[in-house]
């Protein structure tokens, strides 16, 4: 990826990028590695998935199980509902951004923390993926 012209509207690209991410997740889509590098790790928000789970294979294995559960408890699409507030981004190196978030869902609250990478068509790819939920609004 060539050196940043504009941060600003690079950011914008990258928080497209991100919701494009949550409304295929929204969608219930099974079929997510596009979204994620190869060697992707991923600390998931639930209680059953304490363990930071290794590769794209993985992770998609477990966003797989989570829309199982949500299409038998829900008629249909938006699963979640995520409403991003707070979005956030620092450049760490070319190709490279730390992108930090609040999310909204039903009555939660939840944080999340991502390492992007820039894929040789510029296309964003999430190399790490922090999900954590809060019990009460952030103050």
């Amino acid at each position: 990826m060539q050196a940043m012209n504009n941060p600003v509207a690079e950011a914008a690209v990258v928080q497209a990028a991100l919701q494009a991410f949550l409304n295929a997740l929204d969608r219930g889509e099974d079929a997510l590695a596009g979204w994620f590098t190869p060697d992707a790790t991923m600390y998931f928000p639930f209680r059953n998935s304490q363990a930071l789970v290794h590769g794209r294979e993985a992770i998609v294995a477990r966003f797989a199980r989570m829309n199982a559960q949500l299409r038998q408890t829900q008629a249909a699409p938006p699963y979640i509902g995520f409403g991003m507030r707070d979005f956030r981004v620092e450049w760490l190196a070319p190709g490279w951004a730390l992108v930090t978030a609040l999310f909204t869902f039903a009555d939660q609250w939840g944080r999340r923390t991502l390492l992007l990478k820039a894929e040789d068509a510029g296309e964003w790819r999430i190399h790490h993926l922090h999900a954590s939920n809060l019990q009460a609004p952030p103050a």
